[in-house]
C-alpha cells in the first residue's frame, strides 16, 4: 500500500517538475537543396505550450529565445488550450512580445484546429455548447495578425533572401487523425 501511494506521489510530482522544465535542443539541418543564403539561418520551433508560462509573464522562455536570436520563429500549434480563452492568455501576451522582434509563422495544432472547427460550425451549434475559447478566437487571430503573425493554416510562404528562396508552410491535420478523433 505504502509503495503505491509512494509510486503515486513520485509520478505527480514528476509531472509538476516536468510542466516547468524548459529544455532546448539544436539541430543543424544539412541539405544540397538548401542554398548558400539560407546556410546560417536560425529559427525557433514553438510548439505545445499550451498556455503554460515560464516564469512571470513568460520572462524565462523570453530570455531564452532573446539569448538564441533566431532570423524567425515557427509556432508549430497547442499554444492555447481548447477549453481556455485565447485572449487574454499567457499565449497570446508570449507571441505579441515575441511579434515585436521576429516575424512569427504560425500553424495549427489540435487545440487550434479544434476552435477553428467549432467557430465554423458555431451556427449550427446551441449557445451553450460554445466554449470560453471560441469567444476569443477571432480577436486572438486578428490581433496576432495584425502584429505582423502570419497564420499558415494548410498555406504556404516563400522566404527570399537576395535571390535565394525556401518555402515555409503550414499543414492542419484534421482531427479526426489525432489519437481519439478530438483536440486531446
Amino acid at each position: 500500500m505504502y509503495f503505491i501511494a509512494g509510486l503515486i506521489l513520485i509520478i505527480t510530482l514528476w509531472a509538476l517538475i516536468e510542466q516547468n522544465l524548459l529544455m532546448t535542443t539544436k539541430y543543424l539541418i544539412t541539405s544540397t537543396k538548401l542554398q548558400k543564403e539560407f546556410a546560417k539561418t536560425s529559427f525557433i520551433v514553438l510548439s505545445d505550450l499550451h498556455n503554460h508560462s515560464f516564469g512571470k509573464n513568460n520572462k524565462r522562455l523570453l530570455a531564452k529565445i532573446n539569448k538564441l536570436s533566431p532570423d524567425f520563429i515557427i509556432v508549430a500549434g497547442d499554444m492555447i488550450n481548447k477549453r481556455q480563452k485565447c485572449i487574454p492568455s499567457n499565449a497570446f501576451l508570449l507571441l505579441q512580445t515575441l511579434a515585436k522582434r521576429y516575424q512569427i509563422y504560425y500553424a495549427f495544432g489540435n487545440h487550434e484546429q479544434y476552435i477553428e472547427q467549432i467557430h465554423k460550425e458555431k451556427l449550427q451549434l446551441p449557445i451553450e455548447s460554445i466554449d470560453e475559447s471560441n469567444s476569443t478566437w477571432v480577436e486572438y487571430i486578428e490581433r496576432l495578425t495584425s502584429s505582423g503573425i502570419v497564420f499558415l493554416d494548410n498555406e504556404s510562404i516563400i522566404m527570399t533572401k537576395d535571390n535565394s528562396k525556401i518555402r515555409i508552410s503550414g499543414v492542419t491535420v484534421e482531427l479526426e487523425y489525432y489519437g481519439n478523433g478530438s483536440a486531446s
